[in-house]
């Protein structure tokens, strides 16, 4: 692994920042001047050293979608996530029972939704995308944001490890970035601006 050190901090938090602002790796290390590799390690290195994103204290309305996301609907937080090959109830009772606990839980018909347990809270599957809206884009967001999940593109990744590293990394900054604009509606705030924890 190169030697991160030969690279001021700035140049690292801007390229992180790059990064996480929908610009992929090859863009961002020819505008930089630097190796496309060198990129993707300050990316990885610098999710792997995050916290867990924040979240809300309290949540009335969670929605669920098959990308593994829940969300908050007053914030469009996301409350937990999941990157894998496979799709099971056992994950999403695992995302549940780590995240914070919501009153309702609106999902569609996917079957692996009626094998968790919620209790105390509702969960109502829906036919329709009527009480879902909230997730569906937030999940737009993460295609926007990540060049890898951009739907259009030819080249996404196939590492599990690299994909996961990249959704938490957007999800600590797009989380941060939500309940400032709670807080503050009117802020010009953008995702970028919360990539590294306040010190």
């Amino acid at each position: 692994m190169p030697k991160q050190k030969g690279y001021p901090r700035a140049l690292r938090q801007q390229a992180i920042r790059m990064y996480v602002d929908g610009i992929n790796f090859r863009r961002i290390a020819r505008h930089l001047g630097v190796h496309h590799q060198s990129v993707i390690n300050w990316v990885n290195a610098h999710a792997d050293e995050l916290p867990e994103a924040p979240i809300p204290r309290e949540v009335e309305t969670v929605e669920m979608d098959e990308l593994y996301t829940f969300v908050d609907r007053a914030t469009h937080c996301i409350l937990g996530w999941h990157v894998g090959k496979s799709r099971s109830g056992s994950i999403i009772q695992a995302i549940l029972n780590t995240s914070v606990q919501g009153e309702r839980y609106y999902s569609d018909n996917y079957e692996a939704y009626q094998t968790v347990l919620y209790w105390p809270a509702e969960h109502s599957p829906m036919d329709d995308k009527s009480e879902t809206y909230s997730v569906e884009a937030d999940n737009a967001e993460l295609r926007h944001y990540l060049a890898r999940l951009a739907r259009q593109s030819r080249c996404f990744s196939r590492c599990i490890e690299a994909l996961s590293r990249a959704v938490k990394l957007l999800i600590y900054a797009w989380n941060g970035r939500q309940l400032l604009k709670r807080r503050y509606p009117k802020y010009p705030a953008h995702v970028m601006e919360f990539t590294c924890p306040p010190s």
